[in-house]
């Protein structure tokens, strides 16, 4: 169930960087889909007790696939305590 929510979001950052460019012809703000997907995978991850070692590891993950911003590491800070600051400390850039 993480690894699929987990793809849905990768593919709906992918679609949401279309909306992003074209803003003028869209009907849904793309953070309208994001949020949801990504309390989703965040609420599945503390059902489960994840460790926050594993979550810091899987959102890492995440957010190096997701180029448009989809994922907001903030949403997870209760959830990660002490790996909340490694983050995306290795991002893309």
């Amino acid at each position: 169930m993480l690894d699929l929510i987990e793809q849905a979001i990768a593919v709906w950052d992918e679609l949401a960087g279309y909306l992003n460019d074209a803003y003028y012809a869209r009907r849904i703000d793309p953070q309208e889909i994001s949020e949801p997907l990504v309390d989703a995978h965040r609420d599945l991850c503390e059902r489960l007790d994840l460790d926050s070692e594993e979550i810091a590891e899987r959102l890492d993950r995440l957010v190096d696939r997701c180029h448009h911003d989809t994922v907001d590491p903030a949403v997870y800070s209760e959830l990660l305590g002490e790996d909340a600051g490694r983050i995306g400390r290795y991002s893309r850039w």
